[in-house]
């Protein structure tokens, strides 16, 4: 195990859910549980295993004692710090990592709280070093398991897909381009100035962006100078990506304006990112990229996984898909007392326990059939119950005679005697009156339905 002193670690965690409101609101988003385990406990175990000694979590403060209630109980190594902010305030990961910079002493690495991965951390760690890069940005080709077809529970529609447009060389991994598909129809301009750039330039629209990033302290500094930049992915990336392709001003001609002095008279951001003379000692005896051409000052790489799984569960799609792939990728997962809860209490001889998982605190009745299913905790399936490929969150009471198949309950909602359910969501707190029967529908506590 390494330890990487010269990186602070900080994961997002204050994220409404937008995408997937119906799960999260009465839960945050990153205490939806994958596996048995809620959705934060994937980052925090990336970083734990690969030698980080503390993180800072930034967390809405409505939710702060439910989540740091959760994440206690873990038993994670890594030192935890919460960080608060006002839940009413419409912040973007920029604003956020704004907000610490006071606490932001080294180069940081700022991950999702939807993040599942298997990567080895450390390859892309290395990338970083190696290069002396700005920016190091982590991306997942298309992933095998896209043969896995499944029904998303709630109404039928078609799955629609963000693409982005990410240009990289594909020799020396360096990132040159950075753009929503939805911003062109049927062509999209390159300039003269990147084609001169690279000349192994690949472009790729199927890439998952991980929202991981590892990024120079000076950005941080860029962040608080520039107010008006509220987001990492949407906006601080692009804008330092295509600042590569700038000429600094201070190769520039006096008599000649910068670029930079015509827009708006924002920051400099060449200025704050020229290394200090000790900085510049240091890098020069540094075992790390000796053989690299340095002169340039901003520099962005993006590595690109192609075998290991990358999944972001920030939409009903992705959370369905890694919920059901989950047990075969047994990420960060252990034997199978990590996958039943010994809290739990099981009397059913018709349990699968090569395919599901069990909270702590659930009791599961005698007369019950449960197969490839996530059950959480404190949850209680009475008899004469059959449930297959279902997301049950905590607190769940499934009454006697139920069917479900392929649905997800939210936390603390009740299934009634005798109800029917297939490829349905059903929202936190909501009680299903007895003998329903209901088919790819979303049960919501407003005693209505919404369209997902």
């Amino acid at each position: 195990m390494q330890n990487w002193l010269e990186f602070q670690a900080v994961v997002m965690a204050a994220g409404k859910g937008s995408r997937i409101p119906e799960m999260t609101a009465t839960k945050p988003k990153c205490l939806l549980p994958v596996g048995n385990k809620p959705m934060i406990y994937y980052p925090l175990k990336l970083l734990e295993n690969a030698g980080f000694r503390d993180t800072k979590i930034i967390v809405a403060d409505n939710f702060l004692v439910d989540i740091q209630e959760e994440v206690d109980q873990l038993g994670l190594e890594i030192n935890l710090s919460f960080v608060p902010i006002q839940s009413d305030k419409d912040w973007g990961t920029a604003d956020s990592l704004r907000h610490i910079s006071d606490n932001i002493l080294t180069d940081v690495i700022v991950l999702s709280c939807d993040l599942i991965t298997d990567i080895d951390l450390h390859q892309v760690l290395n990338i970083y070093r190696n290069n002396n890069a700005s920016l190091v940005s982590l991306y997942f080709s298309p992933s095998q398991d896209e043969q896995c077809v499944f029904t998303v529970p709630g109404p039928k529609s078609k799955n629609k897909f963000e693409k982005d447009i990410i240009g990289y060389d594909s020799k020396t991994s360096r990132l040159l381009l950075m753009a929503s598909a939805s911003d062109y129809e049927e062509t999209m301009p390159i300039s003269s100035a990147l084609l001169n750039k690279c000349s192994n330039l690949t472009l790729c629209s199927k890439l998952l962006d991980s929202h991981m990033y590892i990024m120079k302290r000076w950005l941080v500094n860029y962040l608080v100078k520039d107010v008006d930049i509220s987001t990492l992915k949407g906006e601080l990336l692009p804008f330092v990506v295509k600042k590569q392709l700038s000429r600094h001003c201070k190769n520039i001609a006096l008599n000649e304006k910068c670029i930079e002095d015509e827009e708006d008279e924002k920051p400099d951001i060449f200025n704050i990112s020229k290394e200090s003379d000790i900085e510049t000692n240091i890098r020069s005896m540094s075992c790390f990229g000796n053989t690299y051409n340095f002169e340039e000052i901003i520099k962005c790489y993006a590595f690109v996984a192609d075998s290991n799984i990358g999944i972001r569960a920030n939409t009903l799609y992705d959370y369905c898909r890694i919920n059901k792939i989950i047990h075969k990728l047994n990420i960060n997962l252990g034997d199978e007392k990590d996958k039943i809860s010994p809290e739990a209490e099981i009397l059913s001889n018709q349990f699968d326990k090569e395919t599901c998982f069990v909270g702590p605190n659930t009791k599961i009745m005698e007369k019950t059939s449960i197969k490839s299913s996530t059950i959480g905790s404190r949850c209680t399936i009475n008899p004469k119950t059959r449930i297959t490929d279902c997301i049950l969150m905590n607190g769940v009471t499934i009454e006697e005679r139920c069917v479900l198949h392929n649905c997800i309950v939210c936390h603390d909602a009740v299934i009634s005697a005798g109800c029917e359910l297939k490829d349905c969501l059903i929202s936190g707190n909501f009680k299903v009156p007895s003998g329903g029967k209901h088919y790819n529908e979303v049960l919501t506590a407003m005693e209505r339905l919404m369209e997902i």
